[in-house]
This record gives structure tokens, sequence and C-alpha cells, in this order.
């Protein structure tokens, strides 16, 4: 799980926009990235062999609230940096101490 998360990691930092791996102080500016919480169920392992893991991981993106264009098009560049199935919604948040967008992607996806 750790060489995933740093590979979305690596893959999220062409789209020039800070990562975290947890909510910063409301003192960093959006935009950026918290990779967060993650589900997984090795169900479909065998008993010997290698492990199968279905996971699926939650990224949030804070963005600035002055621009709803910008946003679409940071949700754009999102989907093609990481190149992977993905579902996401887009909220108006004040859990950072400001109002922004506050994007949340879900993404599933089968650790071998």
């Amino acid at each position: 799980m750790t060489e995933y998360l740093k590979q979305l990691s690596e893959k999220l930092i062409v789209t020039k926009i800070p990562v975290y791996f947890k909510l910063p102080d409301e003192s960093i500016k959006e935009p950026f990235y918290v990779i967060g919480s993650h589900t997984g169920d090795d169900s479909r392992s065998a008993k010997f062999g290698l492990a199968i893991v279905d996971t699926t991981l939650q990224i949030d993106l804070f963005y600035p609230i002055d621009s709803r264009t910008k946003v679409e098009e940071a949700i754009f560049q999102t989907k093609v940096a990481l190149n992977k199935r993905m579902t996401h919604q887009v909220l108006i948040d004040h859990s950072i101490g400001r109002e922004v967008y506050h994007i949340i992607f879900r993404i599933s996806d089968l650790i071998i």
C-alpha cells in the first residue's frame, strides 16, 4: 500500500498542486490535495501466493472559491494525471476556516 500511495503522490505532482497525507493547518493556502483514508478487502486472495487487495481510496482537493472554471480544469488535470477510473463530488466547504471548493475523488483499484 505504501508504494501505491507513493505512486499516486508522484502522479499528482505533475498538476503542480501540493500533495499532503493529512490536512494541513489553515495557514496553508489552497489549492492542495490530501491523500486520505482508504479501505481494503483482501477476500479475493488465495491462501497462498500473491495478495490481491480491492482498495478504495479518497483524495481530497481543496481549491479557492474564486473560479468554478479553474476548479473544473483542476478536476480534469487530476483525472489525466492519475489515469484511473474514479468518481468525484464537488462541494463548497468551510472546514479549513474559509470557504473553498472541496472536491472528493474516490478511486477503486486492485493492488496485487
